[in-house]
């Protein structure tokens, strides 16, 4: 057999797998199959009181074949979620990262809410488990967007899902309104609070940029009191900490508080202010980051990108479609009951059970029974069988003797009404639905508060927020520029984004920051380029002209460069004279030792490339900037 044959056919099962039966979760009730069995159980073991997780995993293992450290995980990670699981025990902490105690310390049951949105043992389909021993829900019938609420995520071969949570409260009405057919937005909220922009969101395929949400005590003193979804305290203060070793902030002590809050708190040392720290943390740790979304999910039994209207449509009809059976499922169950006790009303009222004693061969009772009682047929709501036959003659004659003909009838009655109800729910089944979400909202929708903030998160260019701690020394003697050369002279502060704009005699180069960095001995000078004030900073140039010896001012801004390239404001027949930086005038003598000024707004701005303006159409002599 080829090679490739073998691996193209077995990375195919794999994938599709991986895909189908371990990484993506379902449209249809946003569980993966580990997460589904581990619900299945607790069903299954459910009878009021809490459970040990271990003996939980032990019975999950009947239906999962991957041991029991995946079941364990999976059962605190949908704990934790405090949506279908009632915990009791330390199952972790959520804000600081902390593991949940071993499997045999720690309990748990399901919630409410389980049985009332995904327990119907009846119209769930059942399969096989993975050793054919037991059988297991090939899908829940939830009657609300579980993947919504909840989230997921999972890497599968060549695709990822990526689903943030949501409120459960707005999820439900969100669904009511599209069965009103009102129009509605649903954003993410997550369990460790913070602040969302959800700007970019696009229906649950874009991004969110998600903030910790930081408070200042006093000008010395920062407290984090939300985290970012995904962050943990440890993570959230080890990002602070490799943002003080690279001087992009300053902080003096950093203290985690956290218990059933998170509370880190930062005291920043002498000359350092909240106000400005607080936008580098955004910017330099995970006090802000980017979450990208995509909503991938398993649509019977193939990977579907959905948006979130996509599902919020989808579960309005599948909320429709499970009450319905339910409904249809509740009036069969009524007929059976009103078809039984009218059979049975009438087998005893029209005294047919005396026939018994006049029928002398046992095989002709049930055939004899069925021909009288079908003399009723109009009064039953379907066919007489000879199984119902059967269970009349099983009825003892105690109960015929003591049988209450107006109560059954009163009972009847009581059927019937239940019938036209349910009767009445099916043919209006949107209002019944509502209905329902209504119900839910008003038991579980104090239980589920939004936590996060939607808000427009204005970010400055970082740039415009780096501190400016790096001192530049200039040798130019020796030719070197950098931060390490501590006999040079001190030419300015600068950031990281900064850099160093060298001038010579007809050219201009910027450089990088570095600790040294040769930029040659025939300079004019270096000085700290800001970039973020790079629209204030006009460079002007005094140069004589060889050919009409003429002394003319040229004045430029650097707007745009490419780091370490040369770019030439002087052409081979002009002669350097003298530089500056946003001078006020241009002040120069005539052959006759006048000395005039003239104030440098007369003397437009234009490119470096440009003729520039004469000064004077005389012969001048000391010419410079003041």
């Amino acid at each position: 057999m080829d090679i490739r044959t073998v691996l193209k056919d077995n990375f195919l099962q794999y994938s599709s797998y991986v895909i189908k039966d371990r990484a993506i979760a379902s449209v249809v009730d946003g569980f993966k199959p580990v997460q589904r069995r581990i619900i299945h159980s607790l069903f299954e073991m459910h009878d009021g009181n809490f459970h040990k997780v271990a003996n939980v995993v032990g019975n999950t293992m009947k239906y999962h074949p991957h041991g029991d450290t995946s079941i364990y995980e999976a059962l605190v990670n949908i704990a934790n979620k405090d949506l279908f699981i009632e915990k009791q025990g330390n199952f972790g902490n959520l804000f600081t990262g902390d593991p949940a105690s071993a499997s045999r310390y720690i309990e748990c049951r399901l919630t409410p809410l389980a049985f009332d949105v995904l327990y119907s043992k009846e119209i769930t389909i059942y399969e096989p488990s993975y050793d054919g021993r037991n059988n297991e829900p090939l899908l829940y019938p939830a009657k609300i967007p579980v993947i919504l609420i909840q989230g997921s995520e999972g890497i599968a071969v060549g695709m990822a899902a990526k689903i943030l949570p949501h409120n459960f409260n707005e999820i439900l009405n969100a669904v009511k309104s599209e069965l009103l057919g009102e129009s509605y937005d649903i954003y993410p909220d997550f369990p460790t609070g913070g602040i969302v922009d959800v700007n970019e969101y696009a229906d649950g395929n874009g991004k969110v940029l998600v903030r910790a949400k930081i408070e200042t005590i006093d000008e010395k003193t920062i407290v984090i009191r939300e985290l970012p979804f995904g962050e943990t305290t440890e993570s959230l203060i080890s990002s602070i900490e490799k943002a003080i070793r690279k001087n992009y902030i300053k902080v003096s002590s950093i203290n985690d508080f956290t218990a059933e809050n998170v509370a880190i708190e930062l005291s920043l040392p002498r000359g350092v202010y909240a106000s400005e720290v607080i936008e580098k943390l955004y910017h330099y740790t995970n006090c802000q980051i980017s979450i990208s979304v995509n909503l991938l999910l398993l649509s019977e039994r193939y990977p579907v990108v959905y948006t979130i209207k996509d599902l919020i449509k989808f579960h309005a009809d599948h909320l429709q479609k499970i009450l319905k059976m339910e409904l249809e499922l509740q009036k069969s169950k009524i007929l059976e009951k009103i078809f039984y006790k009218t059979l049975e009303q009438i087998f005893i009222e029209k005294k047919i059970y005396k026939l018994l004693e006049t029928i002398s061969k046992e095989e002709n009772i049930v055939s004899i029974i069925l021909s009288e009682v079908l003399k009723y047929k109009e009064s039953f709501s379907r066919e007489v069988l000879k199984e119902d036959v059967e269970n009349l003659l099983k009825i003892p004659i105690r109960k015929i003797s003591l049988f209450d003909i107006d109560k059954n009838s009163k009972d009847i009655k009581i059927l019937n009404k239940e019938l036209k109800d349910i009767n009445s729910n099916i043919s209006s089944i949107r209002g019944y639905s509502i209905n329902f979400i209504d119900l839910l909202l008003a038991k579980y929708s104090k239980e589920h508060q939004r936590k996060t903030k939607i808000s427009l998160i204005k970010s400055k260019n970082v740039k415009e927020i780096a501190t400016k701690n790096m001192k530049v020394y200039l040798n130019l003697a020796e030719g070197f520029v950098g931060t390490s050369l501590f006999d040079g002279e001190f030419i300015g502060n600068a950031s990281y984004y900064d850099k160093i704009l060298v001038f010579r005699e007809n050219s201009y180069v910027l450089k990088n920051v570095e600790d040294k960095t040769f930029i040659d001995k025939k300079n004019v000078c270096a000085l700290v380029y800001d970039i973020n004030n790079s629209k204030d900073q006009i460079f002007s140039i005094i140069y004589l002209n060889k050919l009409d010896n003429f002394y003319y001012v040229k004045r430029f801004k650097i707007d745009k460069f490419i780091t370490d390239k040369v770019y030439e404001f002087l052409g081979e027949n002009d002669e350097f004279v003298d530089f500056s930086l946003n001078p006020k005038f241009v002040e120069f003598s005539t052959n006759k030792d006048i000395v005039k000024r003239i104030e440098i707004s007369n003397f437009i701005v234009k490119s470096r490339s440009s003729i520039g303006k004469r000064i004077s159409n005389n012969n001048l002599k000391k010419v410079k900037f003041k």
